[in-house]
């Protein structure tokens, strides 16, 4: 079985040698516990390994909403929203605030993985994750975090090496408190010149929508946030991607009758942008929009119930 809902997806990835990665979350028997799965394919996705449980604790709880890494020698990051330590403490009669982010990594073509590290205590609890590769082939994450009295905003971490994380690095700061999980996670895309873009929703009391900043320093501070999309209209589910100096966001929003895809450009790395453009629209239920690109265009990949699928080209002439 396989978890398949907005937040909790199954992850596809292809490294730089061909080789096709795979990772999802595997629902158990009881609510909202699972186990955190992996598979491989060394010949182009015509047959796989037996796939492989990647966290190390196998107490039937959750270790669900994984997100996938691979770098271009084919080194394999997951991390995911892990709950054996909340277990611990509340077996004990303590209290434990959301989730934790756990990590862990293969060396390119091995079947097993290295011990489970916990990057922090106290993540949201179903927000995905967002992980992308830096420049250096090493993950950066980035997820909702449970600050003080549930004060959920974002965290990011960087890596030293591929067993050893940074100090994790405060991103937002809209100090949204809500003692409740939105089931809505960041995304973050690293340019080839290591610029960091990220963008996340909050709905505190007086800074409510979706937000966009760039980090220029490996994540360790941040661009004024700014604002993007229509919060009348319900903007939610941005993403974001970045292709040299070219930045791609897309989101979607609801006038009560239709949702829309939006897709907004920058051209000078996230220093300007150019003006939202509607893209697709559907008048029934939809998944959230996701940007992915090959080595020659950006695409809007949009899945409707009317509709079907949408794989849109966003960006016409050859990215480079």
């Amino acid at each position: 079985m396989i978890s398949a809902r907005g937040e909790n997806r199954p992850k596809i990835k292809v490294d730089g040698q061909g080789r096709v990665h795979v990772s999802w979350s595997k629902p158990l028997a009881k609510r909202f516990t699972g186990d955190i799965r992996y598979s491989r394919s060394d010949d182009g996705g015509q047959s796989f390994i037996n796939p492989v449980t990647v966290n190390d604790n196998r107490d039937p709880i959750g270790h669900r909403f994984d997100s996938l890494g691979v770098n271009d020698e084919g080194r394999v990051y997951i991390a995911w929203l892990d709950k054996r330590d909340r277990e611990t403490v509340e077996q004990q009669g303590g209290s434990y605030s959301g989730a934790a982010l756990y990590y862990s990594y293969a060396e390119p073509g091995a079947d097993t993985f290295e011990p489970n590290i916990k990057i922090a205590d106290n993540s949201c609890e179903c927000c995905r994750i967002a992980l992308d590769i830096d420049p250096h082939g090493l993950p950066v994450l980035m997820w909702r975090h449970v600050y003080g009295d549930n004060i959920r905003d974002h965290a990011l971490v960087s890596f030293l090496s591929p067993g050893k994380p940074d100090t994790p690095v405060r991103v937002s700061h809209e100090q949204w408190q809500i003692d409740a999980c939105p089931h809505h996670g960041p995304a973050l895309s690293i340019s080839k010149e290591g610029r960091y873009h990220a963008v996340w929703f909050n709905d505190a009391e007086d800074k409510q929508g979706l937000f966009y900043a760039y980090s220029e320093d490996n994540g360790q501070s941040y661009s004024p946030a700014i604002n993007f999309g229509d919060y009348t209209k319900t903007a939610a589910h941005p993403y974001v991607i970045a292709v040299g100096n070219k930045v791609y966001l897309s989101w979607k929003e609801f006038d009560g009758k239709e949702t829309q895809i939006l897709v907004q450009q920058s051209n000078d790395g996230g220093n300007s942008w150019r003006l939202p453009e509607a893209v697709s629209s559907t008048g029934n239920a939809s998944d959230h929009p996701l940007l992915i690109k090959n080595d020659r265009q950006v695409f809007l990949s949009w899945q409707t119930a009317n509709e079907g699928y949408h794989l849109i080209a966003i960006e016409e002439a050859p990215v480079q």
